[in-house]
């Protein structure tokens, strides 16, 4: 194996590696947001938000974060509009890390903005080759590179 190679990397293992990321945190926060579902949860959630944080709309905001993560999750999983996921889920721990954790970058934020850089990773790079999203919208685009 050539240096370059070591250090620079490969396209075809870039891209199992973007698939692997992307489906274990989809999977991750599919789990997060299954508190979608259950009422008792989210009011809990909804109390929280507006007792300790004073978020406007606090049931709404609830099912807004829980919603993001659930379909958020559920976008990578399938890699199908798995920029809009990761873009969603993004905002959201930067909500979470900067107003809920109250930007402790080192202390109880450090998840948050853990799984923001995963996002804005994701989303900067793609969702890979191997995705509904290349499957349905990336093969016309490359076919035109070629």
């Amino acid at each position: 194996m050539k240096m370059t190679k070591l250090f620079n990397g490969t396209e075809p293992i870039t891209q199992n590696y973007i698939l692997v990321l992307r489906v274990i945190i989809g999977v991750l926060f599919i789990n997060h947001g299954s508190g979608f579902f259950d009422a008792k949860a989210m009011a809990g959630f909804a109390g929280y938000l507006e007792k300790d944080l004073h978020f406007p709309l606090p049931f709404f905001m609830a099912y807004l974060r829980t919603g993001a993560e659930l379909f958020g999750g559920i976008m990578l999983v399938l890699g199908l509009f798995s920029r809009i996921g990761a873009f969603l889920i993004f905002i959201t721990m930067l909500v979470a890390g900067f107003i809920a954790d109250k930007g402790d970058f080192f202390g109880d934020a450090e998840m948050a903005f853990a799984y923001a850089a995963v996002m804005l990773t994701i989303f900067l790079a793609g969702p890979s080759k191997f995705s509904l999203d290349y499957y349905f919208f990336g093969k016309s685009s490359d076919a035109k590179k070629n």
